[in-house]
């Protein structure tokens, strides 16, 4: 999609140096011209309007060109449909603080022009890296069209703020229901919300994105009682299925061995099946397992790394076994790090299960919080919504930080879940991630669409 933010730029004639930078934001729609324009498009004549990150000196910018008299069109029918529908935050209604964190804060709020309720994530710029503020932006816009996987509707960057704006999931996160039930789960609860989760991942999975931060506190409920995997803040995109990185990154009790320090090869998507693993045993067992009260992290790191699995004595055999297979020390041991998913949903545990209607929101959930009513936060800590809930920014981002924040603006396409940006890489048979690839060695999955100018003006190369 579009961003508010981003600058056009045109170049008339065939100068080399004739490129100038457009008179104009997208968010001033009475200014867009896209007739006489000339750019190159790696080494295509290309006679239409280009949008891009470009710095002061005229290097190092990624190109997308318009080329035809219906390209434009669709280019500024599409422009002006994302800045109607650009937010301001003064159109939201704030209601109740629902969590804090180290990253900042999650705030219960409506939307004036569709009367829905969203939970809005604001952090503090300044307190967060760019890089991992957009890569979060980003796989919540390319995960989000799944029935499990929180999806982002808007996100905006206003004051000194970030500000990620997803619907409210007034069911709260599966911790709180497994305290509500005395800490664990009977094997057809687990095994309900065990399925829900292995689609969340296996579409991950599929786009090769690790999540790394699996938990209880992550799961979260809607109106119906049906689960959607939330935080992306850890989440990363590798190369291949096969793809390794070595981030030290996650929640001590859920680390998998080769993140807590025992293998120098790094980790994988094989994260994501030892932490399904974890969050199995705890909705059976009602602990993580390898958690102990007041233990320090390297303690914990240490029981990972060398100690078996105790299982209950109430365990299923179906059950144990599954997470026998999944607990594996060596990720490559694990069930699924060969077979994908796919191997999972195989394992006896599982016999029975109609995966499609599972897909398709058709089996009851065990638990349904219900419709938004006087109980709107019931399901969230008094600790937190007892709190100020106030929002203080202006409509504009700070002058310091609209460089690298340039193109973060979002809103959720109304007919697609395809971003224009994916459609016109279609049309040219290149894919998005060939740009992100090209955009940075350092590290390919963080930037995956929307990629701050910090990290392009002086990586990539475009012949102009």
């Amino acid at each position: 999609m579009i961003k508010s933010t981003f600058l056009i730029y045109y170049r008339v004639g065939k100068s080399e140096n004739a490129l100038q930078p457009g008179f104009w934001q997208l968010n001033k729609l009475k200014y867009l011209n896209l007739h006489n324009c000339k750019i190159k498009f790696f080494d295509h004549d290309s006679a239409g309007c280009v949008f891009c990150i470009l710095p002061e000196s005229g290097k190092g910018a990624i190109y997308f060109a318009a080329d035809t008299e219906k390209d434009r069109a669709k280019f500024a029918a599409q422009v002006a449909a994302v800045q109607q529908r650009m937010p301001s935050l003064n159109e939201f209604t704030t209601h109740k603080l629902l969590g804090r964190g180290h990253y900042g804060r999650v705030i219960l709020a409506s939307f004036a022009a569709d009367q829905q309720l969203y939970a809005i994530k604001e952090m503090k710029l300044g307190q967060v890296k760019a890089k991992v503020v957009f890569a979060e932006r980003a796989v919540m816009e390319w995960t989000g069209n799944h029935p499990f996987v929180m999806g982002l509707d808007y996100a905006l960057v206003r004051g000194r703020s970030v500000f990620l704006i997803s619907k409210f999931m007034q069911g709260g996160d599966l911790f709180v229901h497994m305290q509500k039930c005395g800490g664990s789960f009977h094997d057809d609860v687990v095994r309900f919300y065990a399925t829900e989760l292995l689609l969340a991942l296996e579409h991950m999975h599929k786009m090769c994105i690790m999540h790394r931060d699996i938990k209880p506190e992550n799961v979260l409920l809607d109106s119906d009682g049906h689960i959607k995997l939330a935080d992306m803040g850890l989440a990363k995109r590798l190369e291949s299925r096969e793809g390794r990185t070595k981030t030290m990154c996650g929640t001590d009790t859920y680390l998998p061995p080769e993140m807590a320090g025992r293998y120098s090869g790094g980790h994988g998507l094989a994260v994501d099946l030892w932490q399904f693993g974890c969050i199995l045993f705890e909705m059976h067992a009602g602990y993580p397992p390898f958690f102990l009260p007041q233990s320090s992290q390297e303690s914990t790191h240490q029981r990972i790394l060398y100690d078996p699995v105790r299982y209950p004595k109430t365990i299923s055999p179906e059950l144990k076994s599954l997470l026998v297979s999944l607990l594996e020390k060596r990720q490559e041991d694990r069930l699924g790090y060969y077979g994908g998913i796919a191997d999972i949903k195989a394992h006896k545990f599982f016999t029975g299960v109609d995966w499609d209607q599972v897909l398709k929101r058709q089996v009851k959930p065990p638990l349904v919080p219900g419709p938004p009513g006087e109980e709107l936060v019931g399901n969230f800590d008094p600790q937190f919504t007892q709190q100020p809930h106030s929002i203080y920014a202006p409509d504009e981002i700070a002058s310091c930080f609209e460089r690298v924040f340039a193109g973060f603006d979002y809103v959720r396409p109304l007919n697609s879940s395809r971003s224009m940006i994916s459609n016109i890489c279609n049309r040219l048979a290149i894919s998005p991630t060939s740009f992100s690839r090209a955009s940075t060695s350092k590290d390919l999955s963080e930037n995956i669409e929307a990629i701050p100018a910090e990290l392009i003006v002086d990586s990539v190369k475009t012949k102009m």
